[in-house]
């Protein structure tokens, strides 16, 4: 989920929250690297590999060079090239670990405060919603 747009359909769906990682690693207010926001800012959909297939937990990441070389392995255990998490964090060392990001990577444009981004969201939300309502009332 990155915006009202997603959040909307998954209220739809039944849910009762979402979760925005990607969205919020990306936010200013996010401790991440610079070089992690930009390459999410980068990004297109395709540019997220799917890793521990069948291992667990699940993996989306950026694509990197060590997340190509992972994915033909899909259902290998990837959680050991985890350990460099705070390289990759606090140092921008893309390579260093699994840089984990969902899909929505590709509508992810621009880095806004955490507070604008919520507030987006809302008013996206809200905005989709009355358009349905709008579109399906007699």
């Amino acid at each position: 989920m990155c915006d009202g747009l997603s959040m909307a359909g998954a209220f739809a769906m039944g849910a009762e929250g979402v979760q925005m990682g990607t969205r919020m690693l990306s936010s200013s207010d996010s401790p991440v690297h610079n070089n992690w926001k930009q390459a999410v800012i980068a990004a297109k959909e395709t540019d997220t590999v799917f890793l521990n297939q069948q291992s667990r937990p699940a993996l989306c990441a950026l694509r990197t060079q060590r997340t190509a070389m992972l994915e033909p392995l899909g259902a290998f255990n990837a959680m050991e090239h985890l350990a460099g998490i705070p390289e990759l964090y606090f140092g921008g060392d893309m390579e260093a670990a699994i840089p984990l990001s969902g899909q929505v990577v590709g509508r992810i444009d621009e880095i806004k405060s955490a507070a604008d981004i919520v507030q987006d969201t809302v008013n996206g939300f809200y905005q989709a919603v009355n358009g349905l309502t709008s579109r399906y009332t007699h």
